[in-house]
């Protein structure tokens, strides 16, 4: 009950956080953009290991079981900055004569402070052309409605963005900061984004504490362990 109130209470403060709004149109976010286009991070569902199948079904699989990424989103970042969490999940496409593939991907992203820019932030993008969102003015606060697990949806703004090489829209909370938006993450927890009366994002993540420690890792400046930091679910 107290993890709910705290994670509603974030987000209520992030409606009336304008000069964090006004700081999140800044530096943080065309360094974003360019950390995307640069790496291999940013998903393509169409294209992702087309030259081994083996793999590709393993990604496949991932995706659809929902999966954590762990990153610094910026080349060059100092200890304990721009510290990502990001969960990926997308729904199974049943393809006759071929192999099964992906649609409805979806991925919601934490992000703590970097630069200028000292709040946090709570993001979502699709992660294919399918279920792209629409079309908005790049930097500008746009209203939609948030719902979040079992507490009472709120309407606020957000700001929508594009990213990397393929210009992917992104919808964009501003948090006060990163501490207050991980003492809110729940081990199972599901969102909602409505905007104009329409569901434009739809995401249930899982192991939301494991990523918490991660992310909790970056922050203190602990290199992460290869082995666990993208975890799945999947033996």
């Amino acid at each position: 009950m107290i993890k709910n109130m705290i994670w509603a209470t974030v987000l209520t403060v992030a409606v009336i956080s304008s000069p964090a709004m006004a700081e999140v149109q800044g530096e943080s976010f065309d360094i974003l953009g360019s950390f995307m286009d640069k790496t291999k991070k940013e998903i393509d569902t169409n294209s992702v290991l087309k030259d081994n199948k083996a793999e590709a079904e393993r990604y496949r699989e991932k995706i659809i079981k929902g999966w954590w990424e762990f990153m610094q989103g910026k080349s060059g970042a100092k200890p304990g900055e721009y510290c990502m969490a990001t969960f990926l999940q997308a729904k199974r496409k049943l393809q006759e004569g071929s192999n099964d593939g992906m649609k409805d991907g979806m991925a919601v992203m934490l992000s703590g402070p970097g630069g200028n820019y000292h709040g946090a932030l709570l993001g979502f993008s699709p992660i294919g052309d399918e279920h792209r969102f629409p079309e908005y003015q790049k930097g500008k606060p746009i209203m939609v409605t948030l719902r979040q697990g079992n507490l009472k949806p709120v309407t606020l703004n957000a700001i929508y963005m594009t990213i990397g090489k393929t210009s992917r829209p992104m919808i964009l909370f501003a948090v006060p900061n990163i501490e207050a938006l991980m003492a809110g993450m729940k081990d199972d927890w599901s969102f909602e984004v409505i905007y104009q009366e329409q569901s434009i994002a739809d995401i249930t993540w899982h192991s939301g504490l494991k990523a918490r420690e991660e992310l909790e890792k970056c922050i203190a400046d602990e290199p992460f362990d290869n082995k666990s930091h993208v975890f799945d679910g999947l033996k």
